[in-house]
């Protein structure tokens, strides 16, 4: 009976969680894009959003003024994710006025870049899941010149998906 028991629990702390948006990138890699260490990190749980029917989460690194998000958003498939995944999807997570926008090849089943006067983007989807590694606030540079530091960054996160 016991050793039934100690099975049970060693199966139920055993099966590994699905990674989150925490999970994807480290300090050391957010706080290297933002140009100081990170002083926080917050993470949201999982919601079902409807306008875009899928369950998000994010995870927001802060350094001073700056910050990156990782967004998570899970889809039920991967027909729903690429029915979702489209320009404005992207423009409608962006702040401000959209500068830049472009498809980007060779990421993940799709993939785009966007920039604003006062941040930018990098989203991949693949499968089930878009992903999208963004950053605002006080920065160092212009936001438009951290595309090749994103899409290190998403390609990375994507990449433990």
């Amino acid at each position: 009976m016991i050793s039934t028991l100690l099975l049970g629990f060693a199966v139920v702390v055993s099966t590994p969680r699905p990674l989150g948006p925490c999970d994807l990138l480290d300090r050391a890699t957010v706080g290297s894009i933002l140009g100081r260490p990170v002083t926080d990190v917050k993470s949201s749980a999982p919601a079902r959003d409807e306008d875009i029917g899928g369950t998000l989460s994010f995870c927001t690194y802060r350094a001073g003024a700056a910050a990156l998000i990782v967004s998570q958003i899970t889809f039920a498939n991967a027909a729903a994710a690429q029915k979702a995944t489209t320009k404005e999807l992207v423009e409608g997570q962006m702040d401000d006025e959209v500068t830049a926008f472009r498809d980007v090849s060779g990421v993940g089943d799709r993939a785009f870049w966007a920039a604003t006067e006062t941040g930018a983007e990098f989203v991949i989807l693949k499968g089930a899941i878009v992903l999208g590694v963004s950053l605002g606030g006080s920065l160092p540079k212009p936001p438009a010149s951290y595309e090749a530091a994103l899409r290190a960054a998403a390609s990375a996160a994507a990449a433990k998906l």
